[in-house]
């Protein structure tokens, strides 16, 4: 523990000894942004439609971002904020925060170094938790922490690029009873990458992470977790470009009787630019996830999903999007949820820097467990603007 402690400390100081350098030239800029909504939803909660609650809200998301530059190395540091306030269901009412810092370092033409760091105290979107919730009064909060530390040797013209990332997360749940939730999450991920056309690279990738969860009465979900991918990135002549990958996922549960995951993994992008108004794009997406169900592992998700982005003129604006993924639970109960989605979103500029947009969107899951079904449908109007 010591020596991996005095290793961090080393690199971060290597890192960090390029702003001691006198005669640097910085450049400082400070952009803000906030949008504001209001939102109907006819069950908040994501539960089954007997019980389910319908509200009306008003939310606002500021959003300050700050960079600066001295001499090659740059940092930027980001503050999000999401609050909510319901006119019926006060226990919904929510203050989010988010605040991340990124330093990039460019030590020579061929060697960068970078180190981030994050705090979110946030609530968890209902509808993407499996465990099923249905005395729920308030959202499931929680705060997570991370810092990172990566290396990349090989310019940005170079045919090859060799990349090591370290990144430390925790994760602790404050409400709900989800204490057997909370966990301590070491990542490493090695990555080469090879240009092959001037606009066409190929990688391998590596990551290994172990999760080390808080002890429930009778179980625990602490893992190791490794997944290995080829892949290939492109763009072809400004109008197909994409990010193919496939690779193998192991994720080895320390507890017996939690059964292990391993197979496929893959995930995959195709934007299409039609023209220089319309774009259209497809995505899929395998992979493993720790289960929120009590004495239950994890479960496989297979996603796929499309989107159409259209302009009708410079100010108006149309978004499309259709999701649809499967939840397969491996474990005794074999549970299977199918999860829908449908957004679509009219926007219209009323000048460079202010906008306003109005939306439906469509959530549902059917599950072999009848308890876990729930619809919800969702209005928003809105409007946003940007400082620079």
């Amino acid at each position: 523990m010591v020596t991996k402690m005095r290793l961090k400390v080393s690199f971060i100081i290597i890192c960090l000894s390029p702003f001691y350098v006198k005669g640097q030239s910085t450049d400082v800029g400070l952009n803000f942004s906030a949008d504001g909504k209001f939102t109907t939803d006819d069950n908040i909660y994501r539960v089954t439609e007997d019980i389910a609650k319908n509200d009306t809200f008003i939310s606002l998301n500021p959003k300050v971002t700050a960079d600066t530059i001295i001499g090659k190395h740059s940092a930027k540091l980001t503050y999000a904020g999401d609050f909510a306030k319901y006119s019926k269901e006060e226990m919904a009412n929510y203050n989010d925060h988010d605040l991340d810092l990124k330093i990039n370092f460019d030590h020579s033409y061929r060697l960068t170094t970078k180190i981030e760091g994050g705090y979110k105290k946030e609530h968890e979107d209902p509808g993407a938790f499996n465990r099923i919730q249905l005395d729920i009064s308030e959202y499931n909060r929680y705060v997570e922490k991370f810092y990172l530390i990566g290396m990349k040797y090989g310019a940005e013209s170079a045919i090859g690029q060799l990349s090591f990332n370290y990144q430390n997360s925790e994760k602790d749940y404050k409400n709900n009873g989800l204490d057997y939730l909370d966990f301590n999450k070491d990542q490493f991920t090695g990555r080469f990458t090879y240009r092959v056309a001037p606009k066409t690279e190929i990688y391998l990738e590596a990551q290994f992470a172990k999760f080390d969860y808080k002890p429930a009465s009778n179980f625990e979900l602490d893992n190791d977790y490794k997944r290995y991918r080829a892949g290939v990135s492109w763009e072809f002549t400004n109008k197909l470009e994409g990010d193919v990958n496939l690779g193998y996922q192991d994720r080895d549960y320390l507890q017996p009787t939690l059964r292990d995951i391993n197979g496929l993994a893959y995930d995959g992008r195709l934007t299409w630019h039609i023209s220089s108004y319309t774009d259209a794009s497809i995505a899929a997406k395998r992979e493993s996830i720790d289960s929120s169900l009590e004495g239950v592992g994890g479960f496989l998700r297979t996603s796929f999903g499309t989107s159409l982005e259209h302009s009708f003129t410079e100010l108006i604006h149309l978004n499309f999007d259709l999701g649809y993924s499967t939840d397969e639970v491996i474990h005794e109960i074999n549970r299977e949820d199918k999860r829908y989605r449908a957004d679509l979103s009219l926007n219209y500029d009323l000048t460079t820097r202010v906008s306003t947009e109005i939306g439906y969107r469509l959530e549902k899951r059917e599950s072999t467990d009848s308890l876990a079904d729930f619809t919800a449908n969702i209005f928003e109007i809105s409007i946003s603007g940007t400082l620079k």
